[in-house]
């Protein structure tokens, strides 16, 4: 008896491409809620110690306390600036809501 051969597995799409897995669901309708979700952790941010650093970290646990949907957590990823320097989270909401306004972060 002969043990298969595993098969490699696909690649994941490149992030920095934007792309976004719809998974039965329009891509309208994921980047609607990406936009209000996006929203929601600017108030957050600046309701919450806005004077204080936002990490790198902290902005995964934000992305992730947002939505436990693994589609929508991944939008959230990808359109959610990184953070490569110190930023308040004042001034990470204010990068948010220039995206919403629809310029680039």
């Amino acid at each position: 008896m002969s043990v298969p051969t595993p098969q490699p597995l696909p690649e994941p799409p490149d992030p920095r491409g934007r792309t976004l897995p719809a998974h039965g669901r329009g891509q309208a309708h994921v980047a609607a809620q990406v936009r209000t979700m996006l929203g929601e952790i600017a108030d957050r941010l600046e309701r919450n110690r806005p004077d204080q650093p936002l990490t790198a970290t902290a902005r995964l646990a934000v992305l992730q306390a947002t939505t436990m949907d693994p589609v929508l957590a991944r939008a959230l990823r990808i359109t959610a600036p990184e953070i490569t320097g110190p930023v308040t989270r004042a001034a990470y909401a204010a990068r948010l809501r220039q995206i919403l306004a629809g310029g680039s972060g």
